[in-house]
């Protein structure tokens, strides 16, 4: 997986009331979001594996558990 485009959210488990919120890594997809003025994002391939074969993804790096 690649660090430089993946992403994180969040996944609320619990439904007995002791509700909470609980961190989930998504792969990448070869693109970032790059601010290019204050407001305005744009989409721009990843630096780290935009140009690859198979973006998102870089031989190797695994994501820490």
């Amino acid at each position: 997986m690649c660090h430089g485009c993946r992403a994180q959210t969040h996944e609320l488990i619990g439904e007995d009331g002791t509700q909470r919120y609980r961190p989930v890594i998504l792969p990448g997809d070869g693109s970032i979001m790059r601010e290019i003025s204050p407001g305005a994002m744009v989409s721009a391939p990843c630096p780290i594996c935009g140009d690859g074969e198979d973006p998102g993804w870089v031989e190797g790096f695994i994501v820490p558990v």
